[in-house]
């Protein structure tokens, strides 16, 4: 009869593939690199290689197949995961400056209360790279790892309707 094994220090079927797969992005990022890897049609970078940057374009394809087999391998615990089409792509600086001001006017509303204009300022890296827009719906379009619902950005839309 053979030994009884302990259940605790066994490793389960599906975290040996996860961990390989994240392993094998591990070794290849490289802090400064010039390559990412993300979706080809939305820019999201899923985990494994959320803001992961490599050193080579052969070191980005190494890591998006090892990506590719990561997200593979969560899907078959979780087929609802979304799925991306990861491709290599070149690393940018997408530092984004974003400043919001609201001030009170002397016009008042129907309601009597004060009515407010409001000015979102974006600016990118260059000196020419900025959008000012005052008094326009400004909504977000991209939440954390992928683009919003159209629900989400209508109910901002609906929100900013009601403050006028």
């Amino acid at each position: 009869m053979p030994p009884a094994s302990d259940e605790s220090t066994e490793t389960p079927a599906y975290e040996s593939p996860l961990l390989r797969a994240r392993d094998r992005v591990a070794a290849l990022v490289a802090d400064e690199g010039p390559f990412t890897v993300a979706c080809a049609e939305t820019g999201v970078s899923p985990p494994p290689v959320s803001d992961a940057r490599f050193a080579s374009f052969a070191d980005a394809e190494r890591a998006r197949d090892a990506a590719v087999d990561y997200r593979t391998a969560l899907r078959n615990l979780d087929p609802g995961l979304p799925s991306y089409d990861l491709a290599v792509c070149e690393a940018r600086d997408t530092s984004l400056g974003f400043a919001s001001v609201r001030e009170t006017t002397a016009d008042r509303r129907a309601n009597g209360l004060p009515r407010t204009r409001r000015t979102v300022t974006l600016a990118g890296a260059g000196s020419d790279e900025w959008l000012r827009v005052e008094n326009a719906p400004v909504v977000d379009l991209v939440g954390p790892e992928t683009l919003l619902d159209d629900e989400v950005v209508e109910r901002q839309l609906e929100a900013m309707g009601r403050e006028r």
